[in-house]
């Protein structure tokens, strides 16, 4: 009796292995969706931007791939979608964010077929390579000009705010030295955010407008 039931254990085990190997290979939810078969999810830095990158080897009936960033991994947005090639050995997609000042982002797929049922991927954290300097000087603005101190070149600026909006935008040209960037109107008093950027790197400074 005792052999036996250490073959059954051993039986057990091996299926339960097989089990965990197919259901992380093929994705379902409760509604049944069992269309796409999805290998890779990742995203990385491109350009200064998020670059995300899925591949699946096998897809059918497939409408389209929503791609939902969060910034705690609770609360998801949707960013947009890439439709579906239905590729019968599957197909390399790539989405593009970009980011803002975050620290850190959560991403996911809504995978939906052609009768509207869906399925989550599991999501991927990703860091923001970013620096925080100190090139806004005074940070605490009182005019309508911004002082920026350039050692390095580059390309573009940015002026956030808080709940990650672009209140302002101006293409640097690789300039280095001392510039002043005229600030508009519509920038009510408060904290934002300054941020940099050229081919392989973005720096931050937080500001203070009065």
């Amino acid at each position: 009796m005792k052999s036996i039931y250490v073959r059954t254990t051993f039986l057990s085990i091996l299926i339960s292995c097989l089990l965990l190997n197919i259901s992380s290979f093929i994705q379902i939810n409760a509604q049944g969706l069992w269309t796409v078969q999805l290998t890779s999810f990742t995203a990385a830095s491109r350009n200064g931007n998020v670059g995300l990158n899925w591949k699946t080897t096998s897809e059918r009936n497939l409408m389209q791939f929503e791609v939902e960033y969060s910034s705690d991994g609770r609360y998801y947005h949707n960013l947009g979608f890439i439709p579906a090639r239905n590729s019968i050995n599957g197909d390399f997609y790539q989405f593009e964010h970009a980011v803002t000042y975050s620290d850190s982002a959560f991403y996911r797929l809504k995978i939906v077929d052609k009768n509207r049922k869906w399925l989550y991927t599991e999501p991927v954290l990703y860091h923001v390579n970013k620096i925080t300097a100190f090139f806004v000087y005074p940070s605490v603005i009182t005019t309508n000009i911004m002082n920026i101190f350039l050692r390095d070149p580059f390309n573009s600026l940015e002026v956030v705010s808080l709940n990650g909006t672009v209140m302002l935008k101006q293409n640097l040209g690789g300039k280095i030295g001392r510039i002043n960037v005229p600030l508009s109107g519509n920038l009510s008093a408060g904290m934002y955010i300054v941020q940099l950027r050229n081919y392989d790197k973005t720096i931050t400074q937080k500001v203070l407008i009065q």
